[in-house]
């Protein structure tokens, strides 16, 4: 999936049966691959849908952009701010990929669509079987385990629930909020 945010293009693409023995090296190449691109490797578990991503790219975009983001790359700042944390330490510990996960999300940034798309032509041959839907909350399973990882309570999706609205949507909003509250936190 690509989108276009604030002159970037986000490219975000799931992979199943992943196989990663060294999460480092395999963000190592991809990132030389296309090394006009802000590449990052994330457990697909833990993203609750392209709504995440989108809002977190931007904020990212934004804070970058601005005269004091939290770290000197755009792949580090977009990783606080999909992993709503402010320590880089404790956004790897939470959505950094290790060896034993099996299912992924690449996520990377550009100017240059093209940088993107040769992106995509050679990360299934590196990541796996693509899987779009790894993206999304697909089951009852991932949304508990956003909920816990995330430390959002039934309580506070009880509270912040609109009339009709599902557990997975409210979710990706409180998600889409805290990652947008790192701006005013410090």
């Amino acid at each position: 999936m690509m989108d276009e945010i604030d002159h970037h293009y986000l490219l975000s693409l799931g992979f199943n049966n992943a196989r990663i023995v060294d999460p480092e090296k395999t963000l190592r190449l991809l990132r030389s691959t296309a090394e006009k691109a802000q590449v990052q490797l994330l457990k697909a578990k833990l993203i609750a849908g392209p709504e995440h991503l989108r809002f977190a790219a931007r904020n990212a975009l934004h804070s970058f952009r601005s005269k004091s983001p939290r770290s000197k790359s755009l792949a580090v700042e977009f990783l606080l701010y999909v992993s709503c944390q402010r320590q880089i330490s404790k956004a790897i510990r939470l959505l950094g990929v290790e060896p034993t996960d099996r299912q992924v999300v690449l996520v990377a940034l550009s100017e240059s669509k093209e940088a993107l798309q040769e992106l995509e032509r050679v990360s299934g041959s590196l990541l796996g079987e693509a899987d779009g839907g790894l993206v999304e909350i697909g089951s009852s399973q991932k949304l508990a385990e956003i909920q816990r990882s995330y430390g959002v309570s039934k309580r506070e999706i009880e509270a912040a629930r609109f009339e009709g609205e599902s557990d997975s949507e409210v979710l990706k909003r409180l998600i889409v909020e805290r990652s947008a509250l790192l701006d005013v936190q410090d």
